[in-house]
């Protein structure tokens, strides 16, 4: 087995395990990482997620304002 870092995280009774440098990554290696890598297709999935959720907590914010 390749000496990688390894992210894991419990949900439920699932464990999930991340083979990738990514979550260990500083906030400008990450930028820079999705800059280079934004043809992917998981990273598109993952921005349009991101995007959504952020329009989801500011719809949040105005309708209880």
């Amino acid at each position: 087995m390749e000496d990688r870092p390894c992210f894991e995280t419990q949900i439920g009774n699932t464990t999930i395990k991340i083979r990738s440098a990514l979550p260990f990554m500083t906030a400008e290696e990450q930028a820079q990482w999705f800059q280079d890598n934004d043809s992917l297709p998981e990273v598109r999935m993952m921005k349009r997620a991101w995007i959504r959720a952020l329009h989801h907590i500011e719809k949040e914010k105005s309708d209880s304002a």
